[in-house]
């Protein structure tokens, strides 16, 4: 059987880097910002439906080494994979772009390397953290910090980060919180080889430095191609004070959202039928 992408399911695909992170020039002064900018539709989509599939460990491992894309053999979850995929008729979109957006938040967390990020949630209206991230120093031999994502895809970018960003941060800024992201760490921690349980703790939980925040959301032209991405992360300092290394900003520009996360809908349950 043939996917609908010109090459045999059969045989495996050879894939780079899914997303390219590119800096905000000139660099903004309060936040690290970044552009994401996907160099590879194709294995996007495979990423996507092998997510769908719960097979984050089999993507994280392509991933992290860009050779041959294999097929997760996860038959028994296909129907489970296409019905999160599915919008039900009548019913809106949002849940199933957020979700996905999640994924794709996750993804160019793992191409950043670095340290293990939490995988992904496999509830669509799961209220947990959106994503979270152990960053270490290149060798492992450190952890730094721990990155805590607001993942959003939303035709209104500013409106969500002011209304609905800034007060979940200002919430974990007051350790309100703090008991869910122990038992987040504890998982993390155990990823990093000789890692320190019990330093790690008093690293992240007792200091803010070690602590950073990363809001990605998607955005049309208006805020994409702009200094500081037209004010659109404005008050960053004021919710979360102390180093710029702690604010992390991402922008993703698609237009138009709903009908370009439909496509890649689309084009993950194809991958994920063509399996059956």
């Amino acid at each position: 059987m043939f996917s609908p992408f010109g090459y045999p399911w059969h045989q495996t695909r050879l894939v780079g880097r899914v997303f390219h992170r590119r800096r905000l020039d000139p660099l903004a002064t309060h936040f690290r910002g970044r552009y994401w900018v996907l160099k590879d539709l194709d294995a996007l989509a495979l990423a996507i439906a092998d997510l769908a599939l719960g097979q984050w460990a089999h993507v994280e491992a392509i991933l992290r080494t860009s050779g041959d894309w294999i097929e997760a053999d996860a038959n028994y979850a296909i129907d489970a994979a296409v019905h999160d995929l599915t919008v039900p008729a009548g019913k809106d979109p949002w849940h199933r772009d957020g979700w996905m957006f999640q994924m794709i938040s996750w993804i160019v967390a793992v191409e950043a390397g670095a340290g293990p990020a939490r995988p992904p949630q496999m509830d669509l209206a799961s209220k947990g953290f959106d994503g979270l991230h152990l960053r270490t120093s290149r060798d492992g031999s450190k952890i730094k910090r721990l990155i805590i994502f607001e993942d959003k895809a939303t035709d209104s970018p500013r409106d969500t980060v002011r209304d609905d960003v800034w007060p979940s941060f200002a919430k974990l800024e007051k350790g309100e919180r703090n008991h869910a992201l122990a038992a987040e760490l504890a998982y993390l921690v155990e990823r990093v080889e000789g890692a320190d349980p019990r330093e790690a703790v008093n690293q992240v939980m007792r200091s803010p430095e070690g602590r950073a925040y990363r809001v990605s959301i998607t955005v049309g032209r208006h805020h994409g191609n702009a200094p500081e991405f037209n004010g659109l992360f404005n008050g960053y300092e004021g919710v979360v004070s102390g180093d710029r290394r702690r604010r992390y900003a991402n922008v993703f520009e698609i237009e138009p959202l709903r009908a370009w996360m439909a496509d890649l809908a689309t084009r993950a349950i194809a991958l994920l039928e063509a399996r059956r």
